[in-house]
């Protein structure tokens, strides 16, 4: 039922969360006022939105509203997020000067939330697995027709949380392997619907191929049954896709590509040039120069490393990145490697903290890269891997990006064939799944990668 309800639940979670967050705040200031007689509601108060921004932030972030029952992964959750709370909140107060707020507010506060956090969590669990939430909302779901579709879709509504309850398959061959129970055949379908109570029934056998479904799809309307109809696309692709409509055309395509729209492009565009201006003068206006005089005492060359990279469409850029090697003839042939002997002393450092991708803001601005999105290769490995990784070459459908979804996920670096399949799959997965909101997701893991480092980053 959760699956069914997921959005539903999640909304709630976060409502009684902030509740009991803000609730966690007042009685910490109680507390706090009682043994110290210090009045800390103005303070704190200032400071209210951030301490739930910062929740909020969060729990997209790690995906604490996950379908797991089991004590032990919410109770490790809910302690790995709370930390990370606390981490960000003192990060804050510190940067405000704020250090003046007594021990006894911050550790009460967060006593008190987290036990709130476990508590409705728990209660949760015991009432989901001991009574059964929603079991009388559950939607009675029958299978027309046999298949390793409907195989997979019995699989799925037999599943506890799913919402429904499954009664079994319609089908004219009455014997079969799966182990799924066959109620008839499908002429028997719509009178054993109406007598069993069922209130919705998935086809594999699609109403243009049988006047049995034409007839059924209409006396199934009239009884207030919901019919839906699974397509089989095996013999053409195996994979989800995107159904539009085109001028009154129906267009399948293969996949859901979020930034084809136009205004989710400008947005992005937008962003990347806001993100990038930021950074620029911020943080590159004075640490470029300094990294430029550490890099050139350190070694001898070039400061920036430019090199040609594959962008969007297959285009051709050149990628910038401080020089973190020896000046070498294979730098345009070969990633870095572990324990590389042509990578300098600073170089490693830059590395590890991903300093040495920096300049690849100014790639953003001139248009070539965004600041999230697949990494760019040299023009080398592109095509090494389009004749060696069938789908390598859908993740150029986006422009190249700083970091990337992959890049989080644990694959970036230099890759064996076996790992940039894997990359791949996360660079096509970000570019059907894109949003702004995952956007700031990947940007806030990279940030937290960098100042944790990365065994991968060398």
């Amino acid at each position: 039922m959760f699956l069914r309800y997921h959005f539903f639940w999640r909304v709630i979670f976060f409502i009684i969360d902030l509740i009991f967050l803000n609730a966690s705040i007042i009685f910490a200031c109680y507390l706090t006022q009682q043994f110290l007689q210090r009045d800390l509601w103005t303070l704190v108060g200032t400071h209210l939105l951030v301490f739930n921004l910062i929740w909020f932030v969060l729990i997209y972030w790690r995906d604490y509203y996950s379908t797991n029952f089991k004590f032990i992964q919410i109770t490790k959750d809910t302690v790995e997020i709370a930390f990370i709370h606390l981490f960000f909140v003192m990060l804050y107060l510190f940067s405000r000067e704020q250090i003046g707020i007594p021990r006894l507010f911050i550790s009460s506060f967060y006593v008190c939330f987290f036990a709130g956090l476990l508590l409705i969590r728990y209660t949760f669990i015991i009432l989901h697995n001991n009574f059964g939430f929603f079991e009388s909302d559950k939607r009675r779901v029958a299978i027309i027709g046999r298949g390793a579709f409907s195989s997979e879709a019995a699989k799925f509504f037999k599943q506890p949380d799913s919402g429904y309850e499954f009664v079994g398959i319609f089908d004219n061959i009455h014997e079969g392997e799966d182990g799924y129970p066959v109620l008839g055949s499908v002429e028997d379908c719509m009178k054993y619907a109406v007598e069993n109570d069922i209130q919705e029934l998935y086809s594999t056998i699609l109403p243009a191929s049988s006047e049995t479904l034409q007839a059924l799809v209409h006396q199934a309307e009239k009884k207030l049954i919901r019919v839906k109809f699974i397509p089989d696309f095996n013999m053409l692709f195996y994979r989800n896709v995107n159904l539009s409509v085109e001028h009154n055309i129906p267009v399948i395509s293969f996949r859901n590509e979020p930034l084809e729209l136009m205004k989710n492009r400008i947005l992005k565009r937008l962003f990347d040039v806001a993100f990038s201006t930021v950074v620029t003068l911020t943080l590159l206006w004075w640490l470029v120069p300094i990294l430029s005089v550490i890099i050139r005492l350190n070694s001898k060359g070039p400061i920036f490393f430019v090199q040609k990279r594959s962008g969007r469409n297959g285009e051709e850029f050149d990628c910038l990145k401080f020089r973190t090697m020896y000046v070498n003839n294979m730098a345009n042939e070969m990633h870095a490697q572990k324990n590389d002997s042509r990578i300098t002393n600073v170089g490693a450092f830059l590395r590890k903290t991903s300093l040495d991708e920096l300049p690849q803001f100014f790639n953003v601005l001139m248009g070539d890269m965004s600041v999230v999105g697949p990494r760019p290769h040299m023009l080398k490995h592109t095509e090494e891997y389009r004749q060696l990784i069938s789908k390598f070459m859908v993740r150029h459908y986006l422009k190249p990006g700083i970091t990337g979804w992959a890049q989080v996920n644990g694959y970036r670096g230099d890759l064996n064939r076996e790992k940039m399949k894997k990359r791949v799959v996360y660079d096509i997965w970000y570019l059907e799944n894109w949003s702004f909101l995952l956007d700031l997701k990947i940007i806030i893991q990279t940030v937290y990668g960098s100042v944790k480092g990365d065994e991968n980053a060398y």
